[in-house]
């Protein structure tokens, strides 16, 4: 993250050297029900904002979480300023900013987040016009607290309680038959009396202490496996309390990148892609992590998969999994929330899955080594499958649907060398996307469509790998990648960033490349991370 720190003498030299610049052009207006924003900043740049302090959280702050996911939008400039530079900027007694102090250093806009019982308040100050121009609530799921303690207390006085209940039933059933043992031999008894006396107190004696020895074996076999089980117990609801914590804080950090999409939307009238998520491929597994790399954790615990692609309502990841024994690939569907798989295609050879743009329907590749064609399958019916392509031969792959859902991109090899063409849905109106020479080997695959529906975007290899892009409308390709190799692009929801594997850095990983000023930042950390996707906006239960 490359944001600027401002210290006191810093602050004062820009002061000096721009005092009295205001911004100077109208560049927004955004309208959301009850409220129209206009914020001023000059035209064709980037706003600057402030990021004020929220609370004292060590390490990744609310404060920190909003500045990085600005940064990482490439719409909007955070200038983060030490706490000594803000104490002649902030309000005191309920005064206003000093705006003029801001306006020096070029700042647009004041982002202040306050908490509330249950989340943050989040106001929006506009620097030139010296005023506030929206305020809003917004609510974030709470963090439990540690309750490892409480648990294994709960745990050990309700075992407690079921063990003196059992106690109680073990030393009645003794005690029934240390009462047999006192009684009388049913036999007529003719020696002295004293005698009946002495045997009558032996067998009282030796009653009583079978009493006592069943119930010292009995709660010396039960201490071990008493103790045991509230260990045993004692771990698993731990285990599930931390797990409910785990989650609950990545809710919250969503929920975080919430405020920090909206936030941008105020600003610069389009909505920023911090509450997203990049789903990829590594060591056969699919993963999953957020959009500025946080909470990367495995999808799937089995088996090799590739080729992740999400659900419009971003609930469910539909994948090609190879099967054991050389079965083949099956195209497979896993829920998010529960975590279960199912499969929605036959044995065989079966890749490259995408759901279509209403998620009713899965399209993907299948055949032989032969060849391969597109498919299309119902999700609530997968017995109910239509062909999409007649490649005699040839290999078709990679579908991606049109952001209208009315056509499909997807590469074919019919002119020998894999080619960008589109098609409608129902498979007609084939049409050749990117410029072909025949008798020139040239090699285009992995299309993935544009969420503005203007561009499409593809690998291209011509000696090594690289991301290419092609305008729609006047089919004019343009090379976005060079340093290293780059492969299998993925379009963020904002149509401006694009995931990809890249070894620009050395080792294979999923990089974000800003598709207007050709920024990179390294998204993963795994050595040979491949196959991104890149999630729709998530919601608030996401």
């Amino acid at each position: 993250m490359n944001h600027r720190l401002i210290t006191v003498a810093a602050f004062s030299a820009v002061a000096a050297a721009v005092a009295g610049t205001r911004a100077c052009a109208q560049d927004t207006a955004t309208t959301r029900p009850g409220v129209r924003l206009g914020l001023s900043y000059p035209r064709g740049t980037t706003p600057k904002v402030v990021v004020m302090p929220v609370d004292s959280t060590p390490g990744d702050s609310v404060r920190t979480i909003i500045q990085r996911d600005f940064d990482f939008s490439d719409r909007v400039t955070p200038l983060v300023l030490d706490d000594s530079t803000l104490m002649g900027m902030t309000p005191t007694n309920g005064g206003d900013y000093n705006y003029s102090l801001f306006a020096n250093l070029g700042v647009a806009a004041i982002i202040q987040a306050r908490p509330t019982a249950g989340g943050y308040r989040v106001a929006l100050y506009d620097v030139s016009a010296r005023r506030r121009l929206d305020s809003r609530d917004f609510p974030l799921r709470a963090i439990p607290g540690n309750r490892d303690a409480t648990l294994v207390d709960s745990i050990s006085t309700a075992t407690s309680a079921r063990e003196r209940l059992l106690r109680d039933s073990v030393q009645r059933v003794l005690r029934r038959r240390a009462d047999l043992m006192r009684r009388p031999p049913l036999k007529k008894d003719t020696r002295q009396r004293r005698f009946v006396v002495r045997d009558s107190l032996r067998r009282d004696s030796s009653a009583t202490a079978y009493l006592r020895r069943g119930l010292a074996r009995w709660e010396e076999d039960r201490r071990d496996s008493v103790d045991a089980s509230i260990t045993r117990m004692a771990r698993r609801l731990a285990s599930q309390d931390s797990a409910d914590r785990e989650s609950a804080a990545e809710t919250q950090r969503m929920g975080i990148h919430r405020i920090s999409d909206e936030v941008e939307r105020w600003i610069t009238g389009r909505s920023g892609i911090a509450a997203t998520r990049i789903a990829y491929v590594h060591a056969g597994l699919v993963r999953v992590v957020d959009s500025d790399g946080a909470n990367d954790r495995p999808l799937t615990r089995r088996g090799m998969s590739m080729s992740p692609s999400w659900h419009p309502r971003a609930d469910r990841i539909v994948y090609s999994r190879f099967l054991e024994g050389g079965a083949g690939t099956q195209i497979e569907e896993i829920d998010l929330s529960t975590g279960r798989s199912r499969s929605i295609s036959g044995r065989g050879l079966n890749i490259t899955p995408v759901y279509s743009h209403d998620g009713r329907s899965v399209v993907y590749s299948s055949g032989s080594e032969s060849g391969t064609d597109l498919m299309m399958v119902s999700v609530d019916d997968p017995t109910v499958t239509q062909r999409l392509t007649f490649g005699r031969g040839s290999d078709n792959g990679s579908p991606t649907f049109s952001p209208d859902g009315r056509q499909i991109a997807f590469f074919s090899s019919r002119t020998r060398f894999p080619q960008i063409y589109t098609m409608d849905t129902d498979g007609t109106n084939l049409q050749l996307l990117t410029p072909f020479t025949p008798g020139i080997r040239s090699y285009r695959a992995a299309p993935d469509w544009s969420p503005d529906g203007r561009a499409v975007a593809y690998e291209q290899q011509n000696g090594d790998f690289q991301v290419w892009l092609i305008n729609i409308r006047d089919k004019e390709p343009r090379r976005l990648t060079s340093e290293g190799e780059n492969e299998g692009p993925s379009w963020a929801p904002d149509g401006r960033h694009i995931a990809l594997s890249s070894t620009r850095g050395g080792s294979k990983q999923i990089w974000i490349l800003d598709s207007e000023s050709g920024r990179f930042r390294q998204l993963t950390r795994n050595a040979g991370a491949r196959l991104s996707s890149w999630s729709p906006m998530l919601n608030l239960a996401q």
